[in-house]
């Protein structure tokens, strides 16, 4: 384990920290959503576990409302209070920054930021730390929330005034992926959550869903 020293100034972490029951109640208050958007996570994690194994990481693990169901039992997280819900549901937590993760080189089948990418300084080398912390041939997963969609739009155009999202960074899927190629990832697969009459589904692609996940795999030249 590598120690670093967090910031003492870290807008987001700050907000969610000084938020984390309120923002750890909203998953409550949306069972059905959050489960579509916990299915959309684990249809493109299923495939990479069973090629790479179990070992995972979660960076920007908030309160584990996802890594628990997900059984990812590790994490980093910036701010206390959030960390502190995510050992009650039992994962590992350290807390560190997505640009300098304070693990080894070569620690993980794969990593993951299930919509805290958008939270990052450094969105680059928050994801080159994630490659250098896993193995070769490893996987990531991104979930994020699309700015290229129309309540992507909308959410990008309030969020100077929401407290969640003032210091968020919404990206399109095309950034995201540009984000990943540029860190030595190719993007293989994704999915969406589509609201429709009969509530939230999933689907493949990233072109109507406001939460959308993509998975990618080191590439051999990176």
């Amino acid at each position: 384990m590598i120690p670093i020293e967090i910031p003492s100034q870290l807008p987001a972490a700050a907000v969610y920290d000084a938020r984390a029951d309120e923002y750890d109640g909203w998953f409550d208050e949306n069972d059905g959503l959050c489960r579509a958007e916990l299915a959309a996570v684990e249809q493109l994690l299923t495939p990479i576990r069973a090629a790479a194994g179990d070992h995972g990481l979660e960076i920007g693990v908030g309160t584990g409302r996802f890594a628990g169901p997900l059984g990812i039992g590790r994490g980093v997280e910036p701010a206390p209070a959030m960390a502190a819900r995510a050992r009650e549901r039992g994962i590992e937590v350290v807390e560190g920054i997505a640009e300098q993760l304070p693990h080894d080189d070569d620690s993980f089948a794969f990593t993951a930021f299930i919509t805290s990418l958008c939270f990052v300084t450094d969105a680059v080398q928050a994801l080159r730390e994630a490659r250098r912390v896993t193995r070769d041939g490893g996987w990531i997963v991104v979930a994020f929330l699309n700015k290229g969609t129309p309540a992507g739009a909308e959410l990008a155009a309030t969020a100077p005034t929401d407290p969640y999202y003032e210091h968020a960074r919404l990206r399109t899927a095309d950034e995201i992926t540009d984000l990943l190629d540029r860190a030595g990832y190719r993007v293989a697969a994704s999915r969406q959550v589509v609201m429709t009459e009969d509530g939230p589904v999933v689907r493949p692609g990233t072109d109507a869903g406001l939460f959308c996940v993509v998975s990618a795999r080191l590439r051999s030249d990176s």
